[in-house]
């Protein structure tokens, strides 16, 4: 079974990450009760700086989430929203990236830890969703993630200024007993979303190639021959493709 917490914010070259980000869990426990109410709201965002922007991005996320998928407005308004969603995501991930990582350096060996990254993973994923045709499914995971990782920082900062922690404490229980159900909506949705996934980039890669064919044969050297051949098996493609809905 799998757990949902927060990776650990210590680089892989062993060196913490900044903004006095300690590894920890998201999870909020009895182990916190040692420094319930021992700190300022101000103080504690202070204190967890790279956190703080990523629970704002994750609201965001949540927010924009429901906003598209409920029908509190015009449909171009939800349309914006659904990348919004999206581009909150892919900001939060990258910003987990650069966590784990550290910056940026031009070597085999940083890119292979990079790629093994579960956040450069969701990264890619949404930026492939950013500016596709909205897919409600494909928010599923950026919103439970986001939703549970906000809950547990949201818990935290309750604990640490001392306020509402008998609410938090509910919450917390809460989160801990539907976990293990939300991972699995989040499995079952990613399984599903697989083929639509490959389809999309296989249907990038195709349109890429159209306009390279086109862009060649339209040159004044290329033969008429070439050029009807080439238009012919284009023409051919588009019809034998799955009409799309408008």
């Amino acid at each position: 079974m799998v757990e949902i917490h927060e990776e650990s914010t210590t680089r892989h070259d062993g060196s913490s990450s900044p903004s006095g980000n300690s590894p920890s869990n998201d999870i909020p426990s009895a182990t916190n009760s040692h420094w319930r109410g021992q700190s300022t709201l101000a103080d504690f965002l202070k204190s967890r700086q790279t956190d703080s922007i990523l629970f704002i991005t994750r609201i965001v996320t949540v927010l924009c989430t429901l906003y598209f998928i409920l029908p509190l407005g015009a449909r171009s308004s939800q349309y914006s929203a659904y990348s919004k969603a999206f581009a909150a995501a892919a900001a939060t991930n990258a910003l987990r990236v650069h966590q784990r990582v550290g910056g940026l350096r031009f070597t085999r060996e940083f890119l292979s830890i990079v790629l093994m990254e579960d956040s450069c993973h969701y990264l890619i994923y949404s930026v492939l969703f950013i500016t596709s045709t909205p897919v409600t499914m494909a928010l599923m995971p950026i919103f439970l993630y986001g939703l549970l990782h906000a809950i547990n920082f949201a818990t935290q900062i309750c604990y640490a200024v001392g306020k509402a922690t008998n609410v938090a404490d509910r919450v917390s229980e809460l989160t801990r007993q539907h976990t293990q159900n939300l991972l699995g909506i989040i499995a079952c949705s990613e399984i599903f979303l697989m083929p639509m996934l490959i389809a999309m980039i296989f249907v990038l890669v195709f349109y890429q190639l159209r306009v390279s064919l086109e862009q060649a044969v339209s040159s004044p050297n290329c033969p008429q021959m070439i050029r009807n051949a080439v238009y012919s098996i284009i023409s051919l493609t588009c019809r034998l493709c799955p009409a799309t809905v408008q």
